[in-house]
């Protein structure tokens, strides 16, 4: 089940509407400060709702400062209920949040058609891998919930310290969205993810291509 989305450069997107709201309109224009601000600030949300209350009422727990040269530091205060969002419009574009940003031309998120086929940009990761499952045939479907494999930048986000009754990992965030639509599968599901998620599609490219191209 494929869709119309990198979730990098979505995080990105969302990371850059961040820094223009907390004042750092210069900074955002610049893909490397851009790049280090998400990877450092943004957080996956349990609950987007939740998360996002608990923040607005006490900002000084969520406040984060980025030092990303010795000439270049960004601090997020009033605005750090927004580091949610950096993660989750990997995993769920469709909530609310970001319907006004879409509307507004400032997150792209479409559909796309190739032939016959549908690339859903807004459909949610939890309704993506059970579409994915019910795709093959039953007879294998539990070997596919025994062995499914988070890679990619777009899934490497860590809970900082003391925020853990707020936040949590990729792998957690997917069982979660899970099993809000289907308990009974979220309980077989066996998620785990690749030791150097942010380079191992890469690193898996050149592989591939040598084993199905090999040099003679």
């Amino acid at each position: 089940m494929a869709l119309n989305r990198g979730g990098g450069a979505e995080a990105n997107t969302v990371t850059r509407e961040v820094l223009k709201d907390s004042g750092y309109g210069d900074l955002a224009k610049d893909e490397y400060v851009v790049e280090v601000v998400k990877r450092a600030v943004g957080l996956v949300p349990k609950n987007l709702d939740e998360a996002i209350k608990k923040a607005r009422e006490d900002p000084d727990r969520f406040a984060v400062k980025v030092r990303v040269n010795p000439l270049v530091e960004v601090e997020l205060r009033d605005t750090a209920w927004m580091r949610f969002l950096i993660g989750e419009v990997v995993f769920n574009p469709r909530h609310d949040i970001f319907t006004s940003y879409i509307q507004q031309g400032r997150l792209v998120i479409e559909d796309a058609t190739v032939g016959d086929m549908v690339f859903y940009g807004e459909m949610d990761i939890a309704e993506a891998l059970i579409t994915s499952i019910r795709k093959v045939p039953v007879e294998i479907q539990d070997k596919i919930m025994s062995t499914i494999i988070l890679s990619g930048g777009a899934f490497n986000w860590s809970v900082p310290p003391g925020l853990e009754d707020v936040a949590v990992n990729s792998v957690d965030k997917i069982r979660l969205m899970v099993s809000e639509r289907l308990p009974d599968l979220a309980s077989k599901l066996s998620i785990s993810i690749v030791k150097d998620p942010q380079f191992s599609v890469w690193k898996g490219g050149p592989l591939y291509t040598a084993m199905r191209c090999p040099v003679t």
